[in-house]
């Protein structure tokens, strides 16, 4: 047992009926999350006599995610004391439980949601539609495929033949259009203010656009094609009616804009590639991921480097956000990770098997899967 004692401010952005009076307090060293949450409750609850709390609180020190007493957690980053120690502590997030497995004939390449189910495309270029619990509904058959696009009930895919398809799922699964490609499509996304709007990413670093308006007799034809990157795009995200951002293995991440048809910034990774791209909308900055299993957070407005995160020693792989901010990222060491980016590790790793190469949040629940064909579903 260690008798460390600690004077410590505690802060929080919660609402008010959370905040506590800023002073300072003795705690002891062998305190942990739990008991830091208990000491929280009773101290809401001495200045909120008519509340009850029983809330368990995450708490961040310097940004780092207090996991273990609060006595090694201040030797093991080697914290001052001689100063009072602020903690901030905000609402904890719970620890994700295996809910189940569901296992598909091919590699898992993406997964998205169709109303309360869920849809699984796999490398073969089956499209796999399950319930809730897990029940394989329906298996629609298309050919060997590089990348899938979920949005609704549309599909897009391209293929190894530098083709792209857009399809519906209804009873049937409908081709609504094809075309082809100068080069490999290796990602594609769609106009969420407009989606008869697309575009894709190629494997020499063109950003390829097409509009459905177009199609004749199912076939499209690229409508305007733009060199943005000097070698592969690996992932893009329409983030604005006409604002387009994109990853490379040229390790840069471009903002570019389909009206000006002009790159209107460009960030530099500088050491490694592009693997995936998320852009939180509320603060407008954008998280990265890369080959060699860091995370960056980039400001766009500043184009300024803000934080880098090491995540796993191996490549990763996808990227997903939440309502909440919270991120999941998927790794070829085959787990997938839950991230709250005001910390400077991981919250909890979530085990899988084989290669991670997809991942996603359907409500409270976190989907990932890769080469093993199998689909973990966890509850948070």
């Amino acid at each position: 047992m260690n008798n460390s004692e600690y004077i410590v401010k505690f802060v929080t952005s919660l609402p008010q009926e959370y905040q506590i009076s800023n002073n300072e307090i003795a705690v002891q060293g062998d305190m942990n999350q739990s008991d830091l949450s208990s000491l929280i409750q009773q101290l809401l609850s001495a200045e909120n006599t008519d509340q009850e709390y029983n809330q368990l609180f995450d708490f961040f020190i310097n940004g780092i995610s207090l996991r273990s007493t609060l006595h090694e957690f201040i030797t093991s980053n080697e914290i001052a004391t001689e100063k009072t120690l602020q903690i901030e502590y905000l609402f904890a997030v719970p620890e994700p439980k295996l809910k189940q497995t569901i296992n598909m004939n091919d590699w898992i390449i993406a997964i998205g949601r169709l109303n309360n189910q869920i849809l699984t495309c796999l490398s073969n270029g089956d499209i796999v539609v399950c319930s809730e619990k897990g029940k394989i509904l329906k298996t629609y058959k298309t050919k060997l495929a590089k990348s899938f696009t979920i949005f609704d009930n549309i599909i897009i895919s391209t293929h190894w033949d530098c083709s792209v398809r857009v399809q519906r799922l209804t009873e049937n699964l409908e081709l609504i259009a094809q075309g082809s490609l100068p080069s490999y499509g290796e990602c594609s996304c769609i106009n969420k203010k407009n989606t008869n709007e697309f575009c894709v990413g190629t494997s020499n670093g063109e950003l390829i656009f097409f509009d459905l308006n177009t199609v004749k007799q199912q076939v499209i034809e690229m409508i305007q094609n733009f060199k943005v990157h000097q070698q592969q795009i690996t992932c893009c995200q329409w983030i604005r009616n006409s604002t387009i951002l994109t990853g490379s293995y040229d390790h840069s991440i471009c903002i570019f804009n389909k009206r000006t048809e002009t790159i209107n910034k460009q960030l530099f990774a500088k050491d490694s590639a592009i693997i995936g791209l998320c852009y939180l909308e509320n603060n407008q900055q954008i998280v990265s991921i890369h080959e060699d299993g860091y995370l960056k957070l980039w400001d766009s407005l500043s184009e300024q480097l803000i934080k880098i995160y090491k995540s796993s020693l191996s490549q990763l792989t996808c990227i997903a956000v939440n309502a909440n901010g919270q991120v999941i990222v998927s790794s070829m060491d085959g787990n997938t990770y839950l991230w709250d980016l005001r910390g400077e590790v991981p919250l909890y790793q979530l085990n899988g098997e084989g290669k991670s190469l997809a991942c996603t949040w359907i409500d409270n629940k976190i989907l990932f899967g890769g080469s093993t064909n199998k689909l973990y579903v966890y509850n948070c």
